[in-house]
């Protein structure tokens, strides 16, 4: 492994998820203050500014918008790029930040990632997000994410005994701990008979299983040793200690597997590889659950579970915010939101939080360490994994 620059997260900010009245550039703006404001960076100039955003163009009908967030947010003439990877475009993002500073290319880095996805009706948002998928095996029959992660329920509970009460303890505890969460899109409790009975959207996920489109932004400022020492922010300086990215083929059909993804695999060894460290060694985690399932095969394809066991460890409470490998402590894409180009970096921003002991009362972890985040882009075919140690 080549030799890397030392990468530090030295602030986040995080707008509400939810149905929200701002636009995607009052949004990401908000969230951007946010972040330098914690950071002490706003009389600063940036380097570059790196924004993920799925669908600006169909969800809000705004293109160009990394150099259009740049001017409102003073930063001119910074150097301005959007990152595109379906819905896991904010780690992207975070990504392509995280090799210039490694890379000594810059010092001083701007994160956003942001959606706007109210301005379009639910079915239009469906049409736009279905996109992402094949459209010769996949979209051209009727195929939506909702229907390839019902796929994946069906095969997991073939292949592991999980039964429909079983995978209902996933989204009771996501709503459990966005229930404490004052910038998630649900903050209600729900129960395993609510989520089993809810309404079928394809068999045999139920409402309660998929997660909500959601307006919001979140922003992190990525920094050198070199701004962290100049600005004397050490003490709050989370250090990135490994990025992987890893993908698959596009269509499920062609793929090994119907119950792992092998990209985030992939995306799990590098990071692992260059952290330099293992599965047992991480404290605190953030996984992509847009469904229910996702939760539980991220889990073993991280190697936090072995494979089919996820579950157990839910019912044992291991996956609480007091357990053995909290996973998803602020509710996760089922109830924090999941405006999809902003998951990616709310993910980084929750960990962050963890790690600095600063995360809402109620949802924060023990003394953790190292946090890891995972988010999926596309269906499971475009992964982003992190790793985050405390300063």
């Amino acid at each position: 492994m080549k030799t890397m620059e030392p990468v530090n997260v030295i602030g986040a900010g995080m707008t509400p998820f939810g149905i929200l009245d701002d636009s995607i550039v009052q949004l990401a703006e908000k969230a951007s203050f946010k972040a330098m404001s914690d950071s002490q960076t706003l009389d600063l100039q940036f380097d570059h500014i790196v924004v993920g955003s799925q669908n600006p163009d169909e969800f809000v009908n705004k293109g160009h918008l990394s150099t259009l967030i740049a001017d409102r947010l003073g930063l001119v003439p910074a150097g301005a790029t959007r990152v595109e990877t379906g819905p896991s475009s904010g780690s992207s993002a975070f990504e392509t930040a995280f090799t210039m500073i490694a890379s000594g290319h810059s010092d001083l880095i701007l994160v956003i990632g942001v959606e706007k996805m109210s301005e379009v009706d639910r079915g239009t948002a469906s049409k736009i997000l279905a996109k992402m998928m094949s459209y010769e095996n996949e979209t051209r029959y009727g195929a939506t994410p909702t229907a390839l992660a019902a796929m994946v329920t069906r095969r997991y509970m073939h292949d592991y005994g999980l039964t429909r009460d079983d995978l209902s303890l996933v989204p009771v505890k996501a709503h459990r701990n966005g229930a404490k969460n004052t910038l998630a899109h649900f903050q209600k409790e729900t129960t395993v008979e609510k989520v089993s009975n809810a309404r079928v959207v394809a068999d045999p996920l139920t409402l309660f299983d998929c997660c909500p489109t959601s307006d919001g932004a979140a922003s992190l400022v990525l920094a050198s040793d070199r701004i962290v020492r100049d600005l004397g922010v050490s003490d709050q300086a989370v250090r990135v200690l490994g990025v992987g990215h890893g993908t698959d083929y596009h269509a499920v059909q062609h793929r090994l597997s119907m119950t792992s993804f092998g990209a985030t695999i992939a995306a799990a060894d590098r990071a692992f590889s260059i952290a330099k460290i293992g599965p047992a060694d991480i404290d605190v985690c953030e996984l992509h659950d847009a469904f229910s399932i996702l939760e539980l095969v991220n889990m073993e394809d991280l190697g936090l579970a072995e494979r089919g066991h996820a579950i157990d460890m839910v019912k044992e409470g291991a996956t609480e915010v007091d357990g053995q490998i909290p996973v998803n402590t602020t509710g996760g894409l089922k109830s924090r939101g999941h405006p999809t180009g902003g998951t990616g970096v709310a993910q980084i921003h929750d960990i962050y939080c963890q790690l600095l002991q600063k995360a809402p009362k109620g949802l924060q972890v023990e003394a953790p360490k190292i946090g890891l985040t995972q988010n999926i882009g596309g269906f499971g075919n475009n992964m982003v994994v992190g790793i985050f140690s405390t300063p």
